[in-house]
């Protein structure tokens, strides 16, 4: 920390002899290496230097030297991604750490996240692959070659492989609520057709699947049943009856899930809760809630996050964080309902050069206290899935606001550890 403490004077002149958001890159930290904003901040400030920012006269020459010279030094051999700890067994014994990708990731060899995904991450799922809609688009078309290549791909790597998910009212095509005139189909023939889904992939796909995503986002924040196809044709029941068909037709070895976001706002967890009690007492199974955990800087507070996993541990379940991301940029839509949608402006897409060190702190600061509460719950906690790997493939470069540059995961655009990473890290180190 002799280091941190040298650089530190020299922190808020050099901030202003930089333009705002200048594109840092940030090299990794070593095994081991405590995280201090000071240090981090002139490692930054240097990695920019050397592209030749012009730097202004209130900034000497002296003190920029003893800056350099000191951030060669900490940042000396730490740029191998070998020596960083991989995530998957910083948290082993605690919970499961997971990825969401692309089938692209397993059909392309040498595709450049693999080495990420391999080395982080003991947990996959595939972000559209095995929704309805991608996997059969049209009646008797489905897309078993890429799903078998992507499980295979999770099964060759000893991922625990999550299938994300059976039924969704987004993303179902609109033939399967139609018969072949286009008739809305009667309530006894599209549970026919669920049916029939399931049994396809628990024929092909069982023995490489360790959990499914059920039903996902049935249940609105007041806590009634969302009005969909599903909800109109088979009535409000229609989650119970999903649950029905997947307890009768996926091996019991697969966990089952009801998975939703906001998963923080009482209604709707009061309903999830419900839905738990209903479903065992019908004697089917639901062994786990997935609370999506799309989150940003300040809200939930980690307050709200405990009470929603106090309330499901009490209500007999596991708890998967299945979707885990952190907004840094400014939006009017809240939760992650994919149909709300609104226009770019630059006030809402403020990074686009880089986020600003202070910025960055306040999202690995974010992270470590996620993470706290996650160790701190690790009973009840099996899995955090992160949606996505980087920067550069989160869907919230394209959601609420199409083509903003986004920075809510641990590994930016060059797929290089951010503060937050080492955040994260340092939760699982301390004593």
């Amino acid at each position: 920390m002799v280091i941190a403490r040298r650089i530190a004077p020299w922190r808020s002149s050099l901030l202003q002899a930089l333009p705002p958001g200048a594109p840092f890159s940030l090299p990794p930290f070593g095994r081991g290496q405590r995280v201090h904003s000071s240090l981090l901040f002139a490692r930054q400030a240097v990695c920019f230097l050397r592209h030749r920012v012009f730097v202004r006269a209130n900034l000497t020459m002296k003190p920029l030297l003893s800056l350099l010279a000191l951030c060669a030094f900490a940042t000396a051999g730490l740029r191998a991604g070998d020596d960083l700890p991989a995530l998957k067994d910083v948290f082993a014994g605690k919970f499961l750490i997971g990825g969401a990708v692309g089938s692209n990731v397993a059909l392309q060899p040498g595709h450049p996240l693999r080495p990420l995904v391999e080395k982080h991450f003991n947990s996959l799922v595939s972000t559209n692959l095995m929704k309805w809609g991608p996997y059969n688009p049209q009646p008797g078309e489905y897309n078993d070659a890429e799903a078998g290549a992507f499980f295979g791909y999770g099964k060759a790597h000893g991922m625990h492989m999550v299938g994300h998910t059976l039924f969704w009212h987004s993303q179902t095509p609109k033939w399967v609520y139609e018969d072949s005139e286009g008739q809305p189909l009667s309530r006894d023939a599209l549970l026919k057709r669920m049916r029939e889904r399931v049994q396809r992939v628990a024929k092909l796909y069982g023995p490489s699947t360790d959990a499914w995503d059920v039903v996902n986002e049935a249940i609105i924040e007041d806590g009634s049943v969302r009005k969909t196809s599903f909800s109109r044709i088979l009535g409000d029941d229609w989650v119970i009856e999903a649950f029905k068909i997947a307890t009768e037709e996926l091996p019991k070895n697969i966990q089952l899930l009801y998975n939703d976001y906001n998963m923080e706002t009482p209604g709707r967890l009061k309903s999830v809760v419900q839905l738990v009690h209903d479903l065992r007492a019908r004697g089917l199974r639901i062994d786990a809630v997935g609370s999506q955990a799309h989150w940003r800087l300040e809200t939930p507070t980690i307050a709200e996050i405990e009470a929603s996993i106090v309330a499901l541990r009490d209500a007999g379940v596991k708890v998967h964080f299945t979707e885990l991301d952190v907004e840094v940029l400014p939006r009017r839509v809240n939760g992650a309902e994919i149909s709300m949608r609104e226009q770019r402006t630059p006030e809402n897409d403020p990074y686009t050069a880089g986020l600003p060190p202070e910025i960055q702190e306040k999202l690995a600061k974010r992270y470590a206290d996620i993470f706290a509460l996650f160790l701190k719950n690790d009973d009840v906690i099996e899995r955090v899935t992160f949606w996505g790997v980087t920067d550069g493939d989160s869907w919230l470069n394209n959601w609420p606001v199409r083509g903003r540059t986004n920075h809510p995961l641990l590994f930016d655009r060059a797929g290089q550890p951010k503060p937050a990473f080492h955040a994260v890290i340092e939760t699982a180190t301390q004593p």
